[in-house]
């Protein structure tokens, strides 16, 4: 356990009584728990960087309910003060970059660093030249996520590995990377795969939900030949007992799934009012 200081905080009762509202017993535990929480919030930015690997621009700016998927991924970042992102993405994407350039965006500095469509690892080991000293989030742009980035960073660096993945449950974890975990740590990971001919032992409810956040160790296990994290990356850092799992509390969606994007437009529509 960390060490820590005891200090005396004097408080005025309506402060406290705001702070006791905040304890779930889960992502807040106590008043102390709390304090440091929020503290944290306000002082520090846990993760100063963010890449955002885009696929496909047409996915990244599919409009949910009135922003679209990227907009809503760095709504997410700001809410954690991370400014700087690195935007991996094809030279042609005109588009995303004319709307990123809106005045919305300019408390971001973001970088374009090129997307050959050679694999998630090659693109990310494109970005490396961009990255600061430190750790880093990586995500997918075609995902959404109800995340809190300050636990999700928190919980990263309580385990002290190069890297954390978040993962989340569904019915039918076939068409995505199937996620085996024990205590937290990721012991066994299957890339989708259209086979059912999976050993029953392997079979899990969790996926990889495609956000992560690595050490910049994380490219000692890489070089201009790797191509893909699923496959070339993560055995490896299990191998090594060097990869963990955050649960996603909140809901997710990749929207690259037909059904899912119909079921992120349908969840974030407001019902109408019945008479």
């Amino acid at each position: 356990m960390k060490d820590r200081v005891r200090i005396s905080l004097t408080l005025r009762p309506e402060v406290v009584e705001l702070l006791d509202s905040k304890i779930d017993g889960t992502k807040i535990r106590n008043r102390s728990h709390a304090v440091e929480q929020f503290l944290k919030q306000v002082l520090v930015s846990p993760a100063g960087q963010a890449v955002i690997l885009v696929g496909d621009e047409n996915k990244s700016l599919t409009d949910i309910c009135g922003e679209t998927v990227i907009e809503k991924i760095l709504n997410r970042l700001r809410k954690a003060s991370i400014q700087k992102v690195i935007i991996c993405c094809d030279e042609k994407s005109g588009k995303l970059k004319k709307f990123l350039g809106k005045k919305k965006f300019s408390s971001f500095k973001f970088i374009y660093s090129k997307n050959e469509q050679k694999g998630t690892a090659a693109t990310l080991y494109q970005c490396k030249k961009y990255l600061s000293p430190g750790m880093f989030l990586l995500i997918y742009g075609d995902v959404m996520a109800e995340i809190d980035i300050y636990d999700f960073v928190d919980f990263h660096e309580s385990h002290g590995r190069i890297g954390t993945m978040v993962i989340t449950s569904v019915t039918d974890p076939l068409p995505w990377g199937i996620v085996k975990v024990k205590r937290n740590r990721v012991i066994d990971f299957i890339e989708k795969t259209t086979s059912k001919k999976i050993e029953p032992s392997r079979l899990t409810n969790l996926i990889n939900a495609g956000i992560y956040a690595f050490q910049p160790e994380i490219f000692s296990y890489m070089n201009g030949k790797t191509k893909n994290l699923e496959t070339d990356l993560f055995p490896k850092l299990i191998k090594d007992n060097q990869l963990f799992s955050y649960l996603l509390d909140g809901v997710w969606f990749n929207i690259s799934d037909k059904d899912l994007l119909l079921h992120a437009q349908t969840y974030c529509t407001p019902k109408k009012h019945q008479p």
